[in-house]
Formats: C-alpha cells, structure tokens, sequence
C-alpha cells in the first residue's frame, strides 16, 4: 500500500513537472541583424578568421565558409568558384548569428551601442584571450565594417577597405572582384 501511494505521488509530481507554460507567457523573437546586408561582413570574416587554421574548420563554435578555407559543397575547391557562395554567406551567417543569440540580440535591438559584450567582438579587438591574436583595432574599417552592420547601418565601403588590407596584393587581388556581386 505505500508502494502505491509513493508511486502515485510520484506520478502527480511528475505530471505537474511537465505542466504547460502559463497562458500569458510569450515567445520573444531575438533582435538579429539584418541578412541581406551581411555579405560584405561575410567576405571581411573570410579573409580574416576563415582559413582552415581558424575558424575555416568544423570544430569551431564559429565557423566560417568561403572561397579561401572552408567551402560549404563538397565539389567546390578553395577559389574555385573565386566568390563565396549565396549558400556560404548563408552558412556564416547562421555561425555568427547563433554564437551568443540573447547578447546580439541586445546589441542589435539598442542600435549596436554596446558591441563589446559580444565575444567575438571583443576577440578580434585583442581585448579578450583569442588564439588568432587581435585581428583588427576598435575603429580601424574591419571593426567599422563588423559594427555598423551590427547596428543596422551597414558599411560596405568599409568592409571592402577592411578586407584590401589584409588581402596579398591589395587593390589588385581577385578577391576584391567578389565585393562587386550581390
């Protein structure tokens, strides 16, 4: 008998473990920032984390695909096709945007005002521990670049300014013909 009253008991404590939310409670849509605009930021993070040493590889919390490191299909080659494709962009897209959703989110929803409490913010800027070391500099273009797309106010000039300087060859690297696509 007191098997089956400490099983029942267990059964009601179990059920009502598994109740339904409230009927008030709400789903809240993260703040992202905007896709459509991403691929100049895209192609900055490519250049600049996405070799195979980097974040270019599967084992990577952000991972990053493109034409000089990790390709998304299987039959593409690195630089063949030159470009990142619409399915990379996508794919980085998805890296970036998961890595710490509830603090993008508030750095998106307050118009970018506070991008240092994103870590991959704060990494490439060398202010915290990152095997890369600092990538790029509070303010240089590759940070604007990163930034104001984070704001809602994407920068594609200097996303391109970002990704000459660290490309071989500058100005008359292939590469900088990818900008051009949509």
């Amino acid at each position: 008998m007191i098997a089956r009253t400490l099983l029942l008991i267990a059964g009601l404590v179990a059920i009502a473990g598994c109740s339904a939310p409230p009927s008030d409670a709400r789903y809240t849509q993260p703040a992202l920032p905007d896709a459509a605009t991403f691929r100049p930021v895209a192609q900055l993070l490519d250049v600049s984390c996405g070799s195979l040493d980097c974040h270019g590889t599967v084992a990577r919390n952000l991972r990053l695909y493109g034409s000089a490191g990790l390709r998304w299909s299987s039959t593409d080659r690195p630089f063949v096709p030159l470009c990142d494709t619409t399915a990379e962009v996508d794919q980085d897209y998805e890296s970036v945007v998961g890595l710490e959703p509830a603090a993008m989110s508030a750095v998106v929803s307050s118009g970018g005002a506070n991008p240092d409490e994103l870590t991959m913010v704060r990494k490439a800027r060398g202010v915290e521990s990152h095997k890369g070391g600092q990538i790029w500099t509070q303010g240089d273009d590759s940070d604007t670049c990163l930034v104001a797309w984070l704001s809602g106010h994407a920068n594609s000039e200097a996303c391109a300014s970002g990704i000459a300087s660290v490309l071989l060859g500058a100005s008359t690297n292939p590469l900088l013909q990818c900008l051009a696509q949509p």
